[in-house]
C-alpha cells in the first residue's frame, strides 16, 4: 500500500473564477491520468506527489470519455501503475485511492456492483461505465479504482447522489453508485497522447496573459507535516497572482488581514507587474495556534516596481498561516532579514 500511495497525485487547479482539488495517478514519472471534469477551464494547474510539488499542463482531454492526461514540468518520484487487460468482473473488489473533500490522501473498498453503466456529468453522458460502492465523494474524481492485484480497473469519475424520479437530488440519497471509466479505455487514450509536444492551451484569465507566466517551481525542503498543504495554499495564491485573478490571491488572506491591506484594490495596487518565479519552504514552526513558514520567493518585476529598481528579488519572508477548518490562510507576512536582495 505505501509503494502504491506514492504514485496518486493530488491535482489543484487554478480558474479564472476559483479553483479546484482532484485527484490523478502516474502512468509514467512525468504523466498523470486523471478525469477530464478535473481540469476543465482550467488556468493553470500544479500536482502534489508525496512531498514534491510541480507544475503540470493537459497534455490530452477527452470530455465525453471524462479522461485526461497531464505532463508534468518535469519527472517526479513515484509508483507507476498500469492497466488491467480484462474487464472487471460483477462483484470483484476493488478499491480506490483519492483526495475527497480537499482532505488526505484515503483507501475506500468495495466491489464492481454494475458495468456498462451510463451517468450524466454536466451536459455530456459517459458510458460504459463501471459502477462501484466503494466509498467515492468530491475530489476523488480522477484517482485510481485498483483490483487487488494492484492494477487500474478503473479512473474513478462521478457518483449518483439522488434516486431517479424523486423531486431533487436532496431527497432520497442513492448510496453506492459512483463510477469509474473503464482501464481499458484509458490505457488507449494513454497511448494516443503520450508522445504529444504539445499541451493544450489554458484558459486566459485576461492580464496577465496565461501560460509560462503564472507557473512557479516550488520546492519543500521542510518536512514539517503541514509543509505541502501550506504550500499548496501559497502555490495558489501565486498563480492567482501570476494569472492576474487578483481577487482570488486575495482570498488566500485572513479577513483580518485583507483588512489591513485596506481591501482588495489598495492591496492589488501595490503588487505592481510583480509575477512569482520560485518557491521554497524552507522551515516551518508552531506559534500558539499558528504556524510560521520560512520561505524563500524569487520575484520578477518591471524595474519601477521593484525594490532598489530590481527587476528580479529574492525574498526571505516568514508567513504566519491560520487554519480556517478548510486551507491555510495568509495572516500576516514579514521580512526578517530586510529587503530582497536582486537575484
Amino acid at each position: 500500500m505505501a509503494d502504491v500511495r506514492s504514485g496518486v497525485a493530488k491535482i489543484n487547479v487554478t480558474l479564472c473564477d476559483g479553483g479546484g482539488v482532484g485527484t490523478g495517478f502516474l502512468v509514467k514519472n512525468d504523466l498523470i491520468v486523471t478525469a477530464a471534469h478535473v481540469v476543465k477551464d482550467q488556468a493553470d494547474i500544479s500536482v502534489s506527489v508525496g512531498t514534491e510539488i510541480v507544475g503540470a499542463e493537459v497534455l490530452g482531454v477527452d470530455e465525453p470519455a471524462d479522461l485526461a492526461l497531464l505532463r508534468t514540468a518535469r519527472p517526479v518520484d513515484g509508483h507507476v501503475f498500469g492497466f488491467v487487460g480484462n474487464a472487471p468482473e460483477l462483484g470483484e473488489e476493488v478499491a480506490a485511492l483519492g483526495y475527497p473533500l480537499d482532505a488526505d490522501l484515503t483507501f475506500t473498498a468495495g466491489r464492481v456492483s454494475g458495468l456498462n453503466r451510463e451517468q450524466t456529468i454536466g451536459t455530456r453522458t459517459v458510458t460504459n461505465l463501471i459502477q462501484t460502492d466503494a466509498a467515492i465523494n468530491p475530489g476523488n474524481s480522477g484517482g485510481p479504482l485498483l483490483t487487488l492485484e494492484g492494477e487500474v480497473a478503473g479512473v474513478v469519475s462521478s457518483k449518483r447522489a439522488w434516486v431517479f424520479g424523486t423531486s431533487g437530488p436532496d431527497n432520497y440519497s442513492a448510496e453506492g453508485t459512483a463510477f469509474a471509466v473503464d482501464g481499458r479505455k484509458a490505457a488507449l487514450a494513454v497511448e494516443s497522447w503520450r508522445n504529444r509536444t504539445a499541451g493544450v492551451a489554458p484558459v486566459s484569465c485576461g492580464t496577465p496573459p496565461a501560460g509560462e507566466a503564472s507557473s512557479i517551481a516550488v520546492t519543500v525542503s521542510s518536512n514539517h507535516v503541514e509543509a505541502v498543504n501550506i504550500a499548496r495554499s501559497l502555490v495558489f495564491h501565486g498563480q492567482s497572482i501570476n494569472l492576474g485573478a487578483y481577487d482570488q490571491a486575495f482570498a488566500v488572506l485572513s479577513p483580518e488581514m485583507q483588512q489591513r491591506m485596506g481591501g482588495l484594490e489598495t492591496w492589488r495596487s501595490g503588487l505592481g507587474s510583480s509575477f512569482w518565479r520560485s518557491l521554497d519552504i524552507a522551515d516551518v514552526r508552531t506559534s500558539g495556534p499558528e504556524l510560521i513558514a520560512s520561505v524563500r520567493l524569487r520575484t520578477v518585476q518591471d524595474a519601477g516596481h521593484g525594490p532598489a529598481g530590481q527587476t528580479c528579488s529574492d525574498w526571505a519572508l516568514d508567513y504566519v498561516m491560520q487554519w480556517d477548518g478548510t486551507i491555510w490562510r495568509i495572516a500576516d507576512s514579514r521580512t526578517p532579514l530586510g529587503p530582497p536582495a536582486a537575484c
